[in-house]
């Protein structure tokens, strides 16, 4: 499978560090837009799906859970879950425990939409991915992994040391 070209205007990703992080943004980005359009069906877009997902896999949540979990800023959590129950996916109530924290449930339509979600993903999932021998799967599993860690600075996390 030939490469991608690098995106417009940088060298090439094989040996030189900015363009091989530009290419990794640009992949990110066309992986987003394929899941956005096969989820636009249902009405929702991979940012609503991950919370969906996340509360259809941890149960009811705060906010700042659902944050933590997603790595999703407060601001953007706010946004995200005034769409949801604007769509009637997802509820908001007072947490029991703290009354100053939001405890977030799906509704019924939320829980079907995060199955329907689900499925749609696993088939976006196949076509990016399905093609990797498992291990190259392994090794790209790794590399983002260590990559992610370097990211937010924990360097002895990613086994490099350093």
């Amino acid at each position: 499978m030939p490469s991608p070209p690098p995106p417009a205007g940088a060298a090439d990703p094989a040996d030189d560090d900015v363009a091989l992080g530009l290419l990794l943004a640009v992949a990110h980005a066309r992986a987003r837009h394929a899941l956005n359009e096969a989820l636009a069906p249902l009405g929702i877009e991979a940012r609503h799906y991950g919370v969906l997902a996340a509360l259809a896999r941890h149960g009811p949540s705060s906010q700042r859970r659902l944050s933590t979990l997603l790595d999703v800023d407060k601001s953007a959590m706010v946004r995200i879950m005034d769409d949801l129950e604007r769509r009637g996916l997802a509820t908001r109530n007072r947490d029991a425990h703290d009354r100053r924290a939001y405890a977030i449930e799906l509704t019924a339509e939320g829980r079907r939409a995060a199955r329907e979600g689900g499925a749609v993903s696993a088939a976006v999932g196949g076509r990016l991915f399905g093609w990797l021998e498992p291990s190259d799967r392994a090794l790209l599993v790794a590399m983002l992994t260590r990559i992610s860690h370097r990211a937010a600075g924990d360097r002895d996390e990613d086994g490099g040391g350093d």
